[in-house]
């Protein structure tokens, strides 16, 4: 039995017969968005993390102090959570790019990424929106915070191996053109946020993994004023029109999608 769940932004909740893995943990700082109990995530087995923005961190500290998860990371971030005075040095392993990690129920790989890049369209837009919504300083604020949890040179994506079953999952929409990916993936999770033309910048590398079927992520308004909501019906009907045989998920908040 293997269920996804999606929390909010890039927070991923994959059950693989009973054992838990809880990716990119964050609670949206949009009070019009839910948000999570902490008490959704007390019995997590382990903790993932791609990147050290903040989006993808800063809330994991309070996860560990409720939880008795493992917490995987890189380096970079391993050294964030250390400036934070969290007790990495018992909770956290340090993941190194290309490594396998075996857990009870399943395979764990990791894979270099990037992150995705801005183009001038989606920081025009974000500029112009936080001018004339006058919220400088709340995006100020978030900026701070961005700066706390600069990333580094370090991004991951993880591949899991559970029930015959590979599933893909990216933080960030970006792709090392240097790193050979797994195709025919049974599952990919895919970050749709961080430029203006996601549908057409996504397509040729969803084409590429070739997933069976491709999960959204990442699309909400998070944080604004900095991020936005991402119109994702495009994408579907792109999908269905330029790639038929791969089914495109937009999973509702909390909502458990099984892949099995």
């Amino acid at each position: 039995m293997i269920e996804l769940a999606w929390f909010g932004t890039a927070t991923i909740l994959l059950n693989i017969d009973g054992e838990k893995l809880l990716f990119d943990p964050f609670f949206r700082r949009n009070k019009k968005l839910e948000q999570p109990d902490i008490k959704e995530f007390a019995h997590v087995d382990y903790i993932f993390n791609t990147h050290s923005h903040f989006d993808h961190l800063c809330d994991v500290p309070e996860i560990l102090v409720r939880s008795s998860a493992k917490l995987y990371v890189s380096s970079t971030a391993y050294l964030r959570l250390k400036k934070q005075k969290v007790n990495v040095a018992k909770r956290a392993i340090v993941l190194h790019y290309n490594e396998t990690r075996n857990l009870k129920k399943c395979s764990l790989k990791v894979y270099q990424s990037q992150h995705v890049r801005n183009d001038i369209g989606i920081i025009l837009l974000t500029a112009l929106k936080i001018l004339f919504t006058f919220q400088i300083n709340k995006a100020w604020k978030l900026l701070r915070m961005h700066h706390k949890y600069l990333m580094g040179g370090s991004i991951m994506a993880f591949e899991v191996k559970a029930n015959g079953k590979t599933i893909l999952i990216f933080g960030s929409a970006g792709v090392d053109k240097n790193v050979k990916l797994p195709s025919g993936v049974d599952v990919l999770v895919w970050p749709f946020q961080g430029r203006s033309n996601m549908t057409k910048y996504s397509l040729p590398i969803i084409e590429k993994i070739n997933p069976k079927v491709v999960i959204l992520d990442h699309f909400d308004n998070a944080f604004p004023p900095v991020t936005g909501n991402v119109n994702t019906s495009k994408f579907v009907k792109v999908m269905a029109k330029k790639l038929p045989d791969i089914k495109a998920i937009v999973p509702k908040y909390k909502d458990t999608i099984k892949l099995d």
